[in-house]
């Protein structure tokens, strides 16, 4: 791939039986001999003229993926370009930053929602008038009333009065609709496809007491944290580098450009750099440093050899070195089973978790682990010295030391960040509060006393599948939230993330930390028909067993079907998986001490409200709103045309029948 600062190449070439690379070779001389605003049209014509049916091969349903795939990409924004009768893609890298061209990529998936008939019956049921106690009622008694703020801005009345409700399946006791419901109809607003996540989930809104109805002044939702953040995973301290950035000597510097006298305007670069620390310090800090982190990640080698079960594995728990061949022999048994068609079917009310802990699948997976843990735990005795210090600095300069710390490192972060950690996935204002900085306001609530307990009463009890299944018997990890990050659609402008900065006591501030920009990986852009289409091949290509998000086979099983699925066309997955839109990573600390937490050197941790009183987690998380409603709040409205803003709101405007297409 050519990865400049303005495009991104590639080749778009399938791999298709012979009949089917003739039908693709014809379609683009086609569109190479048409104008380039026609090929879209005959690639559309395409797609339609195939007639898939269930009993289609699979190398027709690779054909019709294929083009499907193609499709999706032109949408998202990549340009083809046709030259020697092949097929090119380009990708302007100026534009992934243009807020109106990224809501036009997303646009097309979004605008396929409302196609759909169970979407338009959604919709129409929530927008239908009804009764309800006595009173006429429909999503619209939900949405904020303009007239009445501006009645109460007017005033200088209490403009809202703001709450957070989880939303559950129960009944909206103002409206008689499912707060599921609720959450839902107002998801579909978002630029942002709505689709549904595997994993730990938890949906909010943000209500308005102020108003009749309490109507609903935002929502989120928390899922699961994202595997692999390098940016998040630098600022909590669970990588190499982060390793490697406390080992070195702290120091300032700063960079000038200076004109240069009587040379027309040249300039010459000065970098200053300025010691922070004194040598002292520095050995001294970094001393201590290293034997801290050394005892922990040693112990984390040690706890992660506990959490495997090897009684059938033939390892023994008080051998101290492994031998190489040992090592191989486990390997090689992991590769034998993974060649095999491996049965990864969901099993309920498990009650043998030994038996589970035996099967091929949790074998391999056992096999594979003890492999890599036993080498680690070599490496470290590898380079064992009297010095911490030493040892630490002699391992980052060796590639196999590096490699040492980074399993140990990891060894700790997977079982933190699958239960001490969520993103928050859905954060935002409903109009006419989006006026307001109603999203400031969500922003706040979802990192409040009053989410962080009801986290970790949901999740409790929760048993770990995936450990228990490694472990051989019941595992449930400690789910106290500590750790939550978050990204910006967008990597420019004002996002609602910046600036929020929330004194909670006199030593701990809860806010929003920018730690850098991403362009990552994502499926977002992908359509339902092309993902399942890309599922029907994989069933074919694997026997029927379907990708799902079951034992430890990752996260996202959207992103493993359709990473898979477009590496069975022949396409290069990495590249087109890439969305090429930055994004800015926040991060909140959620306690005083998440990091000492998250890196395992404490299991207490300080909240800056006592988690046993529910006083205390209401009037903490009241204090969050109250501090919106003056920091922000009051601001805006003294520094905008408040009113005019909220009266150019039009409720039928924002109604979902207007995007539907059979409403």
């Amino acid at each position: 791939m050519e990865n400049t600062n303005q495009n991104v190449e590639e080749l778009f070439k399938p791999t298709l039986s012979h009949i089917y690379m003739d039908k693709f070779q014809e379609l683009i001389l086609r569109m190479g001999n048409a104008y380039a605003n026609y090929r879209v049209r005959i690639l559309r014509e395409e797609i339609e003229t195939q007639q898939i049916s269930g009993e289609s091969d699979v190398e027709e349903l690779k054909y019709v993926a294929s083009l499907r795939v193609l499709l999706d990409l032109v949408q998202q924004g990549w340009v083809m370009d046709i030259r020697d009768e092949a097929l090119y893609l380009l990708f302007s890298a100026e534009n992934s930053n243009n807020k109106d061209y990224i809501k036009y990529r997303l646009s097309f998936e979004r605008n396929a929602q409302f196609e759909e008939k169970s979407v338009v019956q959604f919709v129409g049921k929530m927008e239908k008038k009804r009764i309800f106690n006595g009173k006429e009622v429909s999503i619209k008694s939900l949405i904020g009333n303009s007239t009445d703020l501006i009645h109460k801005i007017k005033n200088r009345e209490i403009i809202v009065k703001p709450y957070i409700q989880q939303v559950t399946n129960d009944r909206d006791i103002y409206t008689g609709y499912k707060l599921s419901d609720i959450w839902r109809y107002f998801r579909y607003t978002w630029s942002i496809p709505y689709k549904t996540m595997p994993g730990r989930n938890i949906y909010y809104l943000v209500r308005d007491e102020a108003q009749e109805n309490h109507p609903v002044i935002g929502i989120f939702a928390l899922g699961n944290s994202i595997l692999n953040l390098t940016v998040r995973d630098n600022d909590i301290g669970w990588t190499v580098d982060a390793v490697e950035a406390n080992m070195a000597r702290k120091q300032d510097i700063q960079k000038s450009n200076n004109q240069i006298s009587q040379t027309e305007g040249k300039e010459a670069s000065t970098r200053i750099e300025r010691f922070l620390e004194s040598e002292e310090e520095y050995i001294r800090r970094t001393e201590e440093y290293s034997e801290k982190l050394l005892t922990r990640l040693e112990a984390n080698i040690k706890e992660a050899l506990n959490d495997i079960y090897v009684k059938d594995l033939g390892y023994h728990r008080n051998t101290k070195h492994s031998s190489e061949d040992y090592i191989r022999q486990l390997r090689t048994k992991a590769e034998e089973l993974r060649q095999k068609n491996l049965n990864n079917t969901k099993k309920d009310n498990v009650t043998d978790w030994v038996a589970e802990a035996e099967s091929e699948l949790f074998k391999k997976k056992r096999l594979i682990e003890l492999a890599k843990l036993l080498e680690t735990r070599n490496i470290f005795d590898k380079y064992r010295t009297a010095s911490a210090r030493e040892q630490i600095n002699t391992m980052l300069n060796k590639e196999d030391g590096r490699k040492a710390i980074s399993a140990a490192l990891i060894a700790n972060r997977k079982n933190k960040i699958g239960a001490n950690m969520m993103d928050i996935i859905v954060c935002g204002a409903i109009p006419p509060y989006n006026e307001l900085l109603g999203g400031k306001l969500v922003s706040i609530l979802a990192c409040s006393p009053q989410v962080i307990n009801d986290y970790t009463v949901r999740y409790k009890k929760q048993v770990s599948e995936i450990a228990s299944r490694m472990k051989g018997k019941k595992v449930i990890r400690d789910s106290r939230l500590v750790y939550m990050g978050t990204t910006s659609l967008y990597a420019i402008g004002s996002s609602q993330y910046n600036r929020i900065k929330v004194p909670i006591t006199e030593d701990f501030d809860l806010s929003y930390k920018k730690v850098g920009i991403t362009e990552g990986f994502g499926t977002v852009y992908f359509s339902k028909n092309t993902t399942d289409l890309l599922s029907r091949i994989l069933e074919k290509i694997d026997g029927g067993k379907k990708i799902n998000h079951i034992f430890g086979e990752g996260t996202s099983p959207r992103f493993r079907l359709i990473s898979r699925g477009v590496a069975a066309l022949g396409l290069k997955a990495d590249s087109f998986l890439q969305h090429y839109s930055p994004r800015i990573v926040y991060c909140i600390e959620l306690a005083k001490n998440s990091k000492e937490f998250l890196n395992g050197y404490t299991s207490d941790l300080q909240y800056a409200f006592d988690v046993g009183d529910t006083d205390s987690i209401m009037q903490t998380t009241k204090k969050m709103s109250d501090y919106w409603y003056n920091r922000w709040l009051m601001s805006r409205i003294k520094a905008v045309d408040i009113e005019t803003r909220l009266n150019a709101f039009k409720v039928e405007e924002f109604m979902l029948s207007r995007r539907c297409k059979h409403g």
